[in-house]
């Protein structure tokens, strides 16, 4: 149906914001994210799926969180403002 995201098209759209267990540093990337093992929903939690080169993220019900707060960037989207490494 147009206008209508299938949930096998969010699961490859969450797939492809997470990386994969099989990747060289991902117990270095688990260990910053201060997780254990490989699970998806967990790493879109903390990460919220940020990717590099795009603006398009997830905000989780109860959050206040704007662009600027989770924009891994801040130098290309808000070059007017001083760099900060945590979340607000």
């Amino acid at each position: 149906m147009e206008g209508h995201i299938s949930l096998e098209e969010i699961e490859h759209w969450l797939k492809w914001r997470t990386f994969p267990p099989t990747r060289v540093n991902a117990k270095e990337l688990l260990a910053s994210l201060d997780m254990q093992s490989n699970i998806r929903w967990g790493i879109l939690r903390k990460t919220h799926g940020v990717m590099a080169d795009d603006e398009i993220w997830i905000r989780f019900k109860g959050e206040t969180l704007i662009h600027r707060n989770v924009c891994l960037r801040k130098d290309l989207y808000y070059p007017e403002e001083p760099i900060r490494s945590e979340l607000q």
